[in-house]
């Protein structure tokens, strides 16, 4: 899933990315809150494949604790 950019190892992040702070500012989240998600990202993104990115199995594995299972809502 995404781009071809966000597949580059050294892709350039957008602002904020590795401030909480800044990106809590210009979201309706907290600081708190930008951090915890980041935490679940981190989380999700190396659960099979260790390379900071979401890929389809990893996001059909949270969804349904099964990477196997068909849906067509995770298959678009």
């Amino acid at each position: 899933m995404g781009c071809s950019l966000s597949k580059k190892k050294n892709a350039k992040r957008p602002p904020g990315y590795e401030e909480p702070d800044l990106l809590a500012s210009v979201t309706p989240f907290t600081v708190e809150e930008v951090e915890a998600l980041y935490e679940l990202f981190k989380k999700l993104s190396n659960s099979i494949i260790v390379d900071d990115l979401i890929h389809k199995e990893e996001f059909q594995l949270a969804l349904f604790r099964n990477r196997n299972r068909k849906n067509l809502f995770a298959d678009r």
